[in-house]
């Protein structure tokens, strides 16, 4: 799991902000976005509308927690049911955040 405070991320003039958050969006694209990319609550509300823009216009999750100056925002990979399994065996079975458990043979012998 990434953390991302207001450091690197440019000035606070929304401006000056956009650009910064495409590039650190881009970065955790490129990066495979193996784990979720969590930003700091220290984030304004207006920070965040631009960070879920740019989340959405990239087709990425993203999901707010917490409340007032604890509101945080994540952002991860869409990924299929089948793209999650895949990276999941990719990474012996399991991430921060799954756990993949393999059917058994439910077969019966009647």
């Amino acid at each position: 799991m990434a953390v991302v405070n207001r450091a690197g991320l440019g000035s606070t003039q929304l401006n000056d902000f956009a650009p910064s958050v495409k590039r650190v969006i881009a970065d955790f694209i490129s990066s495979g976005g193996h784990d979720d990319l969590v930003f700091s609550p220290e984030f304004t509300t207006e920070e965040r509308a631009v960070i879920h823009a740019e989340a959405r216009r990239r087709h990425l999750k993203t999901r707010s927690y917490g409340c007032g100056d604890q509101r945080h925002l994540i952002l991860s990979l869409q990924r299929t049911p089948l793209q999650l399994v895949e990276h999941l065996r990719a990474h012996g079975g399991e991430t921060v955040k799954y756990s993949l458990i393999e059917p058994t043979d439910m077969s019966c012998a009647s």
